[in-house]
């Protein structure tokens, strides 16, 4: 563990005590708090995953596009994006997007327990540009505009 994880685990040790649990905790319950705020497989926490997309939409306007941005952790990219895209969807409260966070965090440690890599943050292909020119639209309506014009 990181020492911002143990501190992460003595504060949440602390705020239990001063809500009444008993002192010392048993392994059990120690074990239980620690796991809690280790952050899983890749150390983030939905706390993390929340602070970073925070994070992201506050200062986005400073880079050209999501892929640019400097990500703490790849899997960031992946469920922050994914949480904007649902986000916007159901149009979701804070509350809720932090249920989403869970999920997609749980999701992407079950993929990597898996045997499955997280891929690897890459820029998106531009959109096919339209070749120069009229449109077959305006080409139709050309020919309508001569027809017309002929009688």
């Amino acid at each position: 563990m990181t020492s911002e994880q143990i501190t992460r685990v003595c504060s949440a040790l602390a705020d239990k005590w001063r809500a009444g649990s008993h002192w010392p905790p048993d392994l059990a319950e120690f074990v239980a708090i620690a796991a809690e705020c280790s952050g899983g497989r890749f150390g983030l926490t939905v706390e993390d995953v929340m602070a970073e997309n925070k994070r992201w939409r506050n200062e986005f306007y400073r880079y050209t596009c999501a892929e640019t941005f400097d990500w703490r952790h790849p899997v960031l990219y992946h469920i922050c994006i994914a949480l904007k895209r649902i986000g916007i969807e159901r149009k979701l409260t804070e509350g809720e997007l932090r249920v989403q966070a869970a999920k997609q965090l749980a999701h992407w440690e079950k993929r990597v327990e898996s045997g499955l890599p997280i891929p690897p943050i890459r820029r998106q292909l531009a959109a096919p540009k339209a070749p120069p020119g009229p449109t077959p639209a305006e080409l139709a309506y050309e020919q309508y505009k001569r027809k017309k014009n002929l009688g």
